[in-house]
């Protein structure tokens, strides 16, 4: 398998991530580079052969396929298919595996539901390194699936990239506690480009919805000895296996969690959105309900506490934006769910395994915590729109997202305002100042972060905002639309050392914008101000 070096895949997820969401980026995304892409080979499982050996097997009765032990190219991920028709009730597929030459026990592969309108198949198992592969398949009703086939992928090499560690932590091992929430209102997200995601098809434009009525949560399945490096690759492999074997859009979760508490966008669409994805076997469920993959196996053994963690903060963050209580059932898809659940809940499945299921409705566990979380939900942003009122903020747009423009903070989008909070404050901002704002790449353009309200001025028809680099005029002209103007640097220092709307230039009636020759001006009812080149200010009045 194609794997880093220690020395620089100890870096690779530290800083190959962004915190933007591919549905409320602005100037501060970054891209990663491209990963290798996961290479899939796949190889026919047979019918068994008539041996003394098929004779012997554990399930000989109802021995349906065998692929003999055989070498392959080095990989970390395996699953097997077949095509579609075939009542999978009741089927038994199991694996094989040689690594380091040594053939292991058989092991075996949960079958999956499929509403995705690809290929039905089994969980993928990873296995971490292997050279080599045996497939059995057994059968009740003696009949054998047509076109069955075992795909082995190799996820190749997550690349390092640049970026500001500002922009990714790992979640910490530690005990959630409810005062977390105003610390984290959205927690650290290694999205696509930081894992490498291969290029969707359809789902490019993925089903999106208006709410989301609950969780589901799942498991990997395979070993839980991987490394905090090998995790990207766990991620990519099972989007290859999703994407190349099972032939889904894209990979089936919306979110994966590794066991060092590291949160992976799953499926396109945005980490902010309710995306209809395929991991629950039921249509109205995958959309309306999260789907989250805790990465390892949870028969016997629980998930860390940094997976737990994760989870809780991942799971409250997206139920408190949308208002969705940690508690109590929903009724979808012909089933009666709790707001979190486990697969199992919802298909006959043994996911998310008896110790992660355990601990969904354990004292303290996860819908407790969850609900603790929710409950406690209060960043400088919540109180400011819970101070305004819904009819003064409209709808949820964008959930509160951080930035890292200079001052960095935090801001969410409403349908009638947007608030952002800074080391200058929270404060919204709306009509026609939010779209000449936007209009200049808001917090990340030429004005900054805002720094106080709207307010008036001694002038009736005049309201101004401040932002940290300039200020944004709101004027109501007679007989036309109201309008915003910006100014900013040493035009904006200059009309407001002459009194501003007062004084003797007037209104402002066009935005500050810049002329050939390097010069920069500013238009009002009274005259103009130039930044000339050489940095002095000309002022220039009507007669």
């Amino acid at each position: 398998m194609r794997y880093l070096s220690g020395a620089i895949a100890g870096a690779v997820l530290a800083t190959s991530v962004t915190f933007m969401s591919s549905s409320s980026a602005q100037a501060d995304e970054v891209v990663a580079p491209a990963a290798e892409p996961a290479a899939v080979s796949t190889t026919a499982v047979p019918a068994p052969a008539d041996t003394a050996a098929v004779q012997s097997a554990a399930h000989e009765d109802d021995l349906v396929a065998e692929l003999p032990p055989r070498g392959t190219d080095e990989f970390g991920m395996v699953g097997v298919t077949w095509d579609e028709g075939f009542d999978a009730t009741g089927i038994d597929v199991e694996v094989r595996l040689r690594s380091e030459g040594v053939w292991g026990a058989w092991q075996h592969l949960h079958v999956e539901s499929d509403d995705e309108g690809g290929r039905p198949g089994t969980e993928p198992l990873w296995v971490g390194s292997a050279d080599g592969v045996a497939v059995r398949v057994a059968s009740p009703t003696g009949q054998r699936p047509a076109g069955l086939q075992v795909s082995t992928i190799d996820p190749g090499a997550t690349p390092a990239a640049t970026t500001s560690p500002a922009m990714y932590s790992s979640t910490a091992d530690v005990t959630m506690t409810a005062s977390s929430a105003a610390a984290t209102p959205r927690p650290a997200i290694i999205y696509r480009s930081g894992w490498g995601a291969t290029k969707n098809t359809k789902c490019d434009s993925p089903t999106v919805v208006d709410k989301t009525l609950g969780a589901v949560v799942h498991h990997t399945a395979g070993t839980n000895s991987y490394t905090r490096e090998q995790s990207a690759s766990i991620v990519r492999a099972t989007q290859a296996y999703h994407m190349k074997s099972r032939k889904w859009c894209d990979i089936g979760y919306n979110f994966l969690v590794d066991k060092y508490g590291q949160i992976f966008e799953g499926r396109n669409g945005g980490v902010d959105k309710q995306v209809r994805a395929a991991h629950s076997g039921n249509a109205s469920v995958n959309t309306y309900a999260m789907g989250i993959s805790m990465m390892g196996s949870f028969q016997t053994s629980a998930p860390t506490s940094a997976n737990k963690a994760a989870v809780v903060k991942l799971i409250a963050w997206r139920f408190g934006i949308g208002g969705v209580p940690a508690t109590g059932t929903y009724s979808l898809g012909g089933k009666t769910l709790n707001r979190i659940s486990g697969h199992r809940d919802v298909v006959g499945t043994e996911c998310p395994g008896a110790a992660a299921y355990a601990w969904l409705s354990a004292p303290g566990g996860l819908r407790q915590s969850v609900s603790s979380y929710v409950g406690s939900y209060t960043t400088e942003i919540s109180v400011r729109a819970a101070k305004l009122g819904v009819g003064a903020t409209g709808a949820v747009v964008a959930p509160e997202y951080p930035f890292y423009s200079a001052p960095g903070g935090t801001k969410a989008r409403y349908k009638k305002i947007d608030i952002i909070s800074s080391p200058m404050g929270t404060y919204s901002i709306g009509d026609v100042v939010r779209s000449r704002y936007n209009s200049l790449s808001a917090q990340s353009g030429a004005l900054g972060v805002p720094t106080g309200i709207i307010t008036t001025t001694k002038r009736s028809q005049v309201r101004h905002q401040r932002f940290h680099h300039g200020t944004i005029y709101r004027v109501k002209r007679k007989n036309k639309k109201l309008a915003a103007f910006a100014l900013y640097g040493r035009l904006e220092n200059k009309y407001r050392s002459l009194n501003e709307a007062s004084g003797k230039l007037g209104v402002p009636t066009k935005t500050h914008k810049k002329l050939s020759g390097g010069r920069e001006r500013a238009w009002f009812t009274k005259g103009t101000l130039t930044l000339e080149k050489n940095g002095r200010v000309t002022v220039s009045v009507k007669k």
